[in-house]
């Protein structure tokens, strides 16, 4: 049957020509899901048993051709390709918070979703194939784009009655209080501020062509064309972005930042469907020579990474102005919550500032509304390599022209895979914003009702777009796909660390795939999965992975050195969206049972919800600058009971009619708590039910808990090592930069000595986030003067410091080895 198939497939496609068919009748649209054969006489040829042919890598120059073979999903031959039609019935991801955003969620709506490769312009219904072949073809796509109209603000700005305003106060400021406003000097502060204004707007301002976008958009295609498998996108995320582009309302495009390939990638994806694209924001890093300029055609709009609104008043009202008259006239805006592109693969927590203008031009009545859509850039891998020497404490390499054209042929000589972008459903910046600012006021209500300190309007609006930011990063984090080799470097690292067979691996990753589409995670790959490891590890080579046919099979391990450690986790932590609430439960159930549990014949263990949410809670404390671990409509108390429930399942957890009697007294307790406070005239005191559940001690069910519990434990080893170097130190203070490379030579010696397990937990962001909260937690003061941070822990004795010691026991607690 499997014959002839491929032979019926093989007689369809065999006149070898891209996208030869274009779409179906019924709108499903082919989809390549693998790279091309790679010819080199440097890299590893990696061989099957059934078949003779190498897996090689080699790129032609215009992919014209391929070879449709069932039983070689993932491996092509003879310099053919493959393709996969991907039209299935799924949960749709990228779903508003059902919560914030009730009118346009749509909860657990299943569609048809067909993945277009955007790199085969053939499936684009505009485009016919002419006798004047595929490079031509190219040409006349993009000369036959719509042209978009944009506005050049300059003077509007500088109009601004608050830029104006700002320009009188930073003048007095800088003359004597005792000047008049008449005084010449102040007059020629005032031509010295304006100056100032003038050039800070010239360097923020865009200056967007439709002729730039044009041509540099098929450069870009014909680079990307080069560079990957495949572009992909969902049509129907498409259509949705353009109902809200011509609604006439602006719109705010917030990426998760991976690569400098994002906004590339999400600007070429937008001008290929006649969506306008918008006004970038870029780091000041970039105004390199040329590539400024060219960046500022395509709407590149340069800020500071750090701004003070106190010190830098000037430049921040140039920048909210500039920004808010952009979106008054017609333009859309996209800008990194994060900042900075992620060193670790994870998201990183958001940065509010960029927001906080977004939300003062609605406040402000400047725009009616806008349009919020979250999106998220994957890759099998990135462009830039990887991170490792940052994570490793060393200094970050500048942007330079010959930097950027060196990385570029770098680029040009490798393959990347599939490179895929996905829209989350756009939702109204009104909805979200009222809904996270009535959770802010009534928590604002709640303390002045018991007594407290309440919050100031500045104070209560700060935390409203905080929340904000994070509520955002936290659902395209949830769904943001998981491509092929982020699936396999997480197998390797949290299952299999001394390598398994590649049977067993694909029977692992099949478990792996339902499980996230049981969690509506979509992923960026198809077919067998033993084939689908194969394409992974031939993207991620032999410096992370080894592949070798031994006597009993294909074995695959990772290389345990630590820079492939750490750039194998790069990938690895894309999953972490989707296990690190298990995970944190994992740990917290590890610490609560005692030693003799995992050395006896004990079948169960019974632990108190309690202690267990008081364990999660001071983990998501601990944490919290290394991740958004919840989304301010969500509680603590849910996340925890969806995880019990999911423990349940897997017998973990064992269920008995008692727990359910519990469960139900818990209820009505908080239910009583709720009623009583709700009375002014009466208040009743009720004991609280603490539930106690039952742990399965089955070798199975501990299995699965150490999986668990590894995902997170790189960034609690890390944490230990940093809590435990401040109980070593012999002076009161010492630098940052200077600690941080204490910390890392220790953990190092640690990892030589196995009293640390995980080498990817050394990482210099890590350190940093545990410094900010130690702070938080009392441990640590942090001052800053000359731009030199220094560390000084509290309470410092000539003995040691107990609050650091009780921090650095109680964080043991949680990354003790377990037999």
């Amino acid at each position: 049957m499997v014959e002839a198939l491929s032979t019926g497939f093989q007689n369809l496609y065999n006149k070898y020509t891209r996208s030869e068919n274009g779409p179906q009748d019924d709108g499903r649209c082919e989809i390549y899901i693998v790279p091309p054969n790679k010819k080199s006489a440097n890299t590893v040829v990696l061989v099957d048993n059934n078949t003779s042919q190498g897996f090689q890598r080699y790129r032609p120059k215009a992919r014209k051709s391929f070879e449709f073979d069932v039983k070689q999903l993932c491996i092509s031959k003879h310099l053919k390709w493959q393709t996969m039609r991907q039209s299935r019935l799924r949960t749709s991801t990228g779903q508003c918070c059902p919560i914030c955003i009730p009118n346009i969620a749509n909860g657990n709506e299943r569609v048809v979703s067909n993945l277009r490769n955007l790199l085969d312009i053939y499936n684009i219904k505009t485009v016919k194939k002419s006798m004047f072949g595929c490079f031509v073809d190219d040409l006349k796509f993009f000369y036959q784009l719509k042209s978009q109209e944009y506005k050049y603000i300059y003077d509007e700005v500088l109009e601004d009655e608050v830029v104006v305003k700002a320009i009188s106060t930073v003048a007095r400021n800088a003359c004597a209080d005792d000047l008049a406003d008449g005084d010449s000097r102040f007059d020629e502060e005032i031509k010295t501020q304006q100056a100032n204004t003038r050039c800070i707007l010239t360097i923020i301002s865009a200056n967007a062509k439709n002729w730039v976008y044009k041509v540099i958009g098929w450069f870009t295609y014909r680079m990307v064309s080069l560079l990957a498998t495949s572009l992909v996108v969902q049509p129907a995320q498409i259509e949705r972005v353009r109902e809200a582009e011509q609604s006439g309302l602006p719109v705010i495009y917030l990426p998760l930042h991976k690569s400098h390939m994002d906004y590339i990638l999400l600007g070429l994806v937008l001008t290929m469907n006649n969506i306008k694209p918008p006004l970038v924001a870029a780091g000041e890093n970039l105004r390199v020579f040329f590539i400024s300029k060219l960046l500022s055609f395509l709407g590149a709009f340069y800020i500071k990474r750090h701004v003070d609104t106190k010190k830098d008043q000037l430049y921040w009202s140039v920048l909210s102005s500039y920004i808010k008259n952009s979106m008054k006239n017609g333009h859309h805006i996209e800008f990194f919550l994060e900042g900075a592109r992620t060193r670790s693969g994870k998201c990183c927590v958001p940065k509010a500032g960029l927001l906080s203008i977004i939300v003062d031009a609605y406040r402000e009545k400047v725009i009616e509304d806008a349009w919020i859509i979250p999106v998220s850039m994957n890759y099998d891998r990135i462009l830039e390599g990887n991170f490792v020497r940052e994570q490793l404490g060393q200094p970050k390499k500048k942007e330079t022209f010959f930097v950027a054209i060196w990385t570029f042929i770098k680029a040009i000589c490798s393959h990347y895979g599939i490179m895929r972008v996905d829209f989350n459903r756009p939702y109204r910046l009104r909805d979200l914003y009222e809904s996270i600012d009535k959770l802010t006021q009534l928590e604002n209500e709640s303390l002045s009702k018991n007594g407290m300190e309440v919050m100031s309007p500045t104070i209560c609006y700060k935390n409203t777009v905080d929340r904000m930011a994070k509520h955002i990063v936290y659902d395209c984090w949830k769904s943001t796909p998981i491509m092929s080799t982020h699936a396999v470097c997480f197998l390797l690292l949290n299952k299999y660390r001394n390598g398994t067979t590649l049977e067993q691996l694909a029977k692992d990753l099949s478990i792996l795939r339902d499980k996230l589409s049981q969690g509506d995670r979509d992923v960026g790959f198809s077919g067998k999965s033993i084939e689908v490891i194969k394409h992974a590890l031939d993207l991620l080579g032999p410096k992370l992975v080894v592949y070798e046919n031994t006597d009993n099979g294909h074995f695959v391990k990772p290389i345990l050195d630590v820079s492939a450690l750490i750039e194998l986790s790069y990938y690895a932590n894309n999953l972490i969206s989707h296990f690190m609430h298990k995970s944190i439960v994992a740990l917290t159930i590890f610490k609560l049972v005692s030693q003799e549990f995992w050395n006896t014949s004990i079948t169960e263990k019974k632990i108190s919800r309690k202690e267990l949410v008081e364990d999660v809670l001071f983990l998501f404390n601990l944490l919290q600058f290394d991740f958004v671990f919840i989304k301010s409509c969500d509680s603590l108390d849910n996340i925890v009971e969806r995880v019990i429930r999911s423990f349940e399942e897997e017998d973990i957890i064992l269920i008995d009619m008692m727990l359910e009697e519990e469960r139900r007294s818990h209820n009505m307790a908080k239910q009583l708590d709720y009623d009583s406070d709700s009375d002014d005239d009466y208040q009743q005191s009720h004991v609280e039910v603490d539930i106690h559940y039952r742990v399965n001690t089955n070798v199975s069910s501990l299995n699965k808990l150490k999986f668990y519990r590894s995902v997170m434990m790189p960034y609690l080893e890390c944490m230990a090592e940093s809590a435990g170097s401040f109980l070593a130190l012999s002076e009161s203070s010492v630098t940052e930069r200077q600690h941080i490379q204490t910390i890392l030579n220790q953990m190092h010696e640690n990892l030589e000595e196995g009293i640390l397990s995980y080498g990817e937990s050394i990482s210099v962001d890590t350190i940093k986030h545990s410094f900010l909260a130690f702070e938080k937690f009392n441990c640590l003061q942090i001052t800053t003067k000359d731009n030199i941070k220094t560390l000084c822990v509290n309470n410092q004795s000539s003995e040691s410091n107990e609050g650091m010691k009780v921090m650095s026991e109680y964080i043991e607690e949680f990354v003790k080895q377990i037999n």
